[in-house]
């Protein structure tokens, strides 16, 4: 019922303006493309207007008008990023395809917020405590998950997802050292037993089947 009463009140509505505005809206995000900052400030009021006519009010904190800043767009304004669907977008450094050098773009990862719910489930899951009788049953039961971050998260500079697969390296030498008693006491044990399992069985966890080091 959202999304329809949206569809009527900002996707049809902004559909009249033309091609002159650009937009892209999932439920009750929306991201409005502008060339000017003054097209940018002039939509934003009349966006305000359009959903206060229609008994709705826009986020204090997350409706602003933001810079993509890139090696094009070089001017000094405060905000260059925003957040959209569990990605930061900002300026970040690149490499050209074309010419291997370089650059400054506009490019998206994995949000802060975003990778800390990740490793929150991480926490909840309890992985030190799983009763499984080997790392298989601990797979198994892991990598629907990980397969469902990977191919969300990993899409865009999956490589920020390292920090949640090491944090899940961490639980996982637990788990061993809670399961076995040679490696109750020896850490480093513990640590080389996950790396022998891992040359045996590359495919065992998702991160690790598609070339995650950690």
């Amino acid at each position: 019922m959202a999304n329809l009463f949206l569809h009527y009140t900002l996707d049809v509505w902004l559909g009249g303006f033309g091609p002159s505005v650009e937009f892209v809206r999932y439920a009750d995000d929306i991201i409005i493309h502008c060339r000017t900052q003054g097209q940018a400030e002039q939509s934003l009021q009349q966006i305000k207007g359009r959903v206060e006519e229609c008994g709705l009010t826009l986020h204090p904190d997350k409706t602003k008008i933001v810079y993509c800043k890139d090696f094009r767009r070089q001017q000094k304004y405060q905000k260059v990023q925003f957040d959209f669907l569990g990605y930061t977008f900002q300026p970040r450094t690149s490499k050209s395809k074309k010419t291997g050098r370089l650059f400054l773009g506009f490019d998206c990862a994995i949000s802060i917020q975003s990778r800390s719910r990740l490793f929150e489930q991480i926490r909840k899951m309890e992985i030190p405590r799983m009763r499984c009788d080997s790392i298989v049953g601990i797979a198994h039961h892991l990598n629907p998950k990980l397969r469902g971050w990977i191919r969300y998260f990993g899409k865009y500079r999956g490589y920020s997802l390292s920090k949640v697969f090491y944090i899940l390296r961490i639980k996982l030498v637990r788990w061993a050292r809670y399961r076995y008693k040679r490696y109750r006491n020896n850490l480093t044990k513990a640590y080389k037993w996950l790396d022998t399992v891992r040359k045996q069985y590359p495919s065992l966890f998702y991160h690790w089947h598609v070339g995650y080091s950690n």
